[in-house]
């Protein structure tokens, strides 16, 4: 076991800071912070216990995205962080900067973004996070992989990642329900996952009506406080009025 580790503030702030006049360092194969940051302390230790190696898997292309294969590992190497702990941004600009720098490299290369008009936000949302968006650790391109798992892990199914399979099958699946306000209600995304799941549901246009659906229940009611067995019976209802639809 190793100990966790976290930039500093300081760090992060510098980095932050100088993301655009970075821009050739992002495109290097090993993490550039140890020349960058020489001759001073850029990172601290924390107490917190994890494996010496989390391995992830490494793309090979555009349309091989590995989330669900990653999700397990990185999750289950992690869970035993509380959800406070895995919302330090200093945390995760660690594992994108540091240790899963080829991964990072691979999923989402700088140079596809370089040139571009939202080159600094999206190398922000990746690299770092937005702290002024709500689904800001679900855009980092480490943290994203904790939350879906910490919203979806069921110890008590056979596959504990069964669900997360579901959220993951398809990228609008994740993108409509991970990242909308309901996302982060663990009560509410197991339970709509569950119906998804039973109901084999993952077009792209019922399931974005069906995460506008939701928002609107939660938009005139505490959705927090809806019973799970009345939420599946709401859910199942408008996704077999969804199906007919389309």
């Amino acid at each position: 076991m190793t100990k966790l580790k976290f930039l500093k503030l300081s760090s992060l702030d510098r980095l932050r800071a100088n993301i655009v006049a970075n821009q050739k360092r992002y495109l290097q194969d090993a993490s550039f912070l140890n020349d960058y940051f020489a001759g001073t302390s850029w990172y601290v230790e924390s107490n917190i216990l994890i494996p010496d190696s989390i391995e992830l898997q490494i793309p090979t292309s555009k349309t091989e995205l590995l989330d669900l294969e990653n999700t397990r590992i990185v999750y289950s190497a992690l869970k035993h962080l509380t959800p406070l702990q895995a919302s330090d941004h200093r945390l995760w600009a660690y594992f994108t900067h540091v240790s899963h720098w080829q991964y990072m490299r691979e999923r989402w290369p700088a140079e596809q973004y370089l040139g571009k008009e939202r080159y600094k936000e999206v190398m922000n949302e990746r690299y770092f996070y937005l702290s002024d968006r709500s689904r800001a650790l679900l855009r980092n391109g480490m943290a994203r992989l904790w939350w879906y798992g910490y919203c979806t892990y069921d110890e008590t199914r056979s596959d504990p990642f069964e669900l997360t399979g579901a959220l993951l099958k398809k990228l609008d699946v994740a993108q409509s329900f991970a990242e909308n306000a309901f996302g982060r209600n663990v009560d509410v995304i197991k339970t709509l996952l569950e119906v998804v799941l039973e109901h084999e549901f993952y077009e792209r246009d019922p399931v974005r009506d069906l995460a506008r659906y939701i928002n609107s229940i939660g938009g005139v009611t505490i959705i927090d406080a809806i019973p799970r067995d009345d939420l599946r019976e709401m859910f199942t209802a408008k996704i077999t009025q969804l199906s007919v639809a389309a």
